[in-house]
């Protein structure tokens, strides 16, 4: 893996913890200790929280916990954000189409428009960064400018667009040069 794509690895790895850390807290904590699926949740995120490294048999537990429990309690806003997180642990496992899928779900249920911008910024990501689909990419930042341009989201995708089509070697020019003018 070069070392542009495992940064980017690392640091999608550190928002899936940091934020498995806190999607339990968001649901009813008495309703949590009478589901045993919110309970498994509880444990696979505590365990993915505390591990030193992401385990893969964790991530792929805490995944199909998430979507278990998407797929059984309909769309309610809990069910809503663990599809969110189920997409972003298949990202981090290397599904990126089934992270696609489950973000593409999202978007189109979720009726918060900044989550909306997030989800379609995420889809063009996992394009660019990981499977290198350039026409993909550039379609989806493009549409999180046209859809959401007051968004935070479409002021990433304009400086991700910039960069869409940089060599690894070209990319890493241009930050060396960036953080010169930076110091």
């Amino acid at each position: 893996m070069n070392r542009i794509a495992h940064f980017l690895l690392i640091a999608f790895l550190s928002l899936v913890v940091a934020s498995c850390s806190n999607s339990s807290e968001k649901g009813n904590k008495n309703e949590a200790a009478n589901d045993p699926l919110l309970v498994e949740i509880k444990t696979l995120e505590e365990k993915a929280k505390n591990d030193s490294a992401f385990d893969r048999n964790t991530g792929l537990s805490l995944m199909h916990a998430y979507q278990t429990y998407y797929n059984k309690n309909g769309k309610d806003s809990l069910s809503l954000h663990y599809l969110f997180e189920a997409a972003r642990v298949a990202d981090a496992l290397g599904k990126y189409q089934k992270s696609i899928d489950m973000l593409i779900s999202y978007h189109d249920l979720i009726n918060n428009n900044d989550k909306k911008a997030e989800a379609v910024f995420l889809v063009a990501f996992i394009y660019d960064a990981h499977l290198k689909d350039t026409k993909q990419a550039i379609s989806f930042y493009n549409k999180v400018i046209e859809i959401y341009p007051k968004s935070q989201w479409a002021e990433q995708a304009k400086a991700a667009l910039h960069l869409v089509e940089m060599s690894d070697e070209d990319l890493m020019k241009f930050l060396d040069e960036k953080n010169k003018k930076a110091s």
